[in-house]
């Protein structure tokens, strides 16, 4: 199982993190292979926008990704 975790607090929301959050939680693929939470923060982002939006896969800082970034990212975890 992969786990996910998409920063949820306003800044990484604002900045593509809910977009992030809409295509984990309404694909069948993801939501069977992957663990998604959203969290209040992963205090990676900081007071401005230019990390965000951040997400962790299985231990592991994205920041600044993108909705076809993360999707990538999750099909290489899923054909492993």
């Amino acid at each position: 199982m992969i786990k996910i975790e998409i920063c949820c607090g306003l800044n990484c929301l604002a900045h593509g993190g809910q977009e992030l959050l809409d295509i984990l939680e309404n694909n069948e693929k993801y939501k069977k292979n992957c663990e998604i939470k959203c969290v209040n923060c992963l205090n990676e982002c900081g007071d401005t926008a230019e990390n965000s939006p951040v997400i962790k896969i299985n231990d592991k800082i994205y920041k600044k990704i993108t909705a076809d970034c993360m999707m990538n990212l999750i099909e290489n975890f899923i054909s492993k």
